[in-house]
């Protein structure tokens, strides 16, 4: 998030010269005090203000405390519609972290939105975690068609061979018929291979999964001989 970086070495830097740990309690003070003053000087409508909130509710996420990071978050994203307006790119990061902290019946209607930001990092997180949702509603085909967009973000933002682009090409075989999903895994396992290493746990997953799709769709002597390039045993 814009300025989250900057803050939190300065608090780093900060910590290791007193050579102690800050208490929680001391620094959610800090950024409390620090949004007051915000709203003071700049108004309940500034970029500046919603800086504030943000970088408050980041803090009482990374804390644990996620009913005060809700509440942080959603003044930022009411700030932020207000100074930037509701379809900004800045006004959607913001709408996809809220939904991070939100009980899944707000979060769904948040992360639609944020699925339509123009920044495929955004967008990309949203449509797998609205997947998520979809498949444990018991909607492959939603789910499916969700992970498809992610797919085509994730390969904007990470390139075609990413490791991003792997890992929803594994869950996307998860929730499509075995004959795709020996072709998707194929390819994350092409991607994990050269990215980490025949024998990286990631790889030998991938291989497991791969075989058990390739007994199911009847291809039982590739999955053995798949095995027996990796070492692998057939997967239970």
């Amino acid at each position: 998030m814009r300025g989250t970086a900057a803050i939190f070495l300065w608090i780093s830097a900060a910590t290791a010269a007193l050579a102690f740990q800050p208490d929680t309690a001391m620094l959610r003070q800090l950024y409390q005090e620090a949004l007051s003053r915000r709203q003071i000087e700049y108004g309940s409508a500034d970029a500046r203000t919603a800086q504030a909130a943000r970088d408050l509710g980041l803090f009482l996420c990374n804390a644990g405390d996620k009913p005060g990071a809700r509440r942080a978050m959603a003044e930022a994203v009411r700030i932020d519609e207000k100074a930037l307006g509701a379809a900004a790119p800045e006004t959607l990061e913001d709408v996809a972290t809220l939904a991070s902290v939100s009980p899944p019946a707000e979060a769904e209607p948040l992360l639609r939105r944020a699925a339509e930001s123009p920044d495929a990092t955004v967008a990309g997180p949203a449509l797998t975690s609205l997947a998520e949702i979809r498949k444990a509603a018991g909607d492959r085909t939603g789910a499916a068609a969700l992970l498809r967009r992610a797919l085509e973000k994730a390969q904007v933002a990470d390139g075609k061979d990413g490791l991003t682009v792997a890992l929803i090409l594994n869950m996307l075989a998860a929730v499509v018929e075995p004959k795709e999903g020996v072709l998707l895994l194929s390819r994350a396992l092409a991607i994990d291979k050269a990215a980490l290493g025949p024998s990286h746990p990631q790889t030998l997953r991938d291989v497991r999964k791969l075989s058990s799709l390739l007994r199911e769709t009847g291809r039982t002597s590739e999955a053995t001989q798949l095995e027996r390039q990796f070492k692998t045993g057939p997967s239970h």
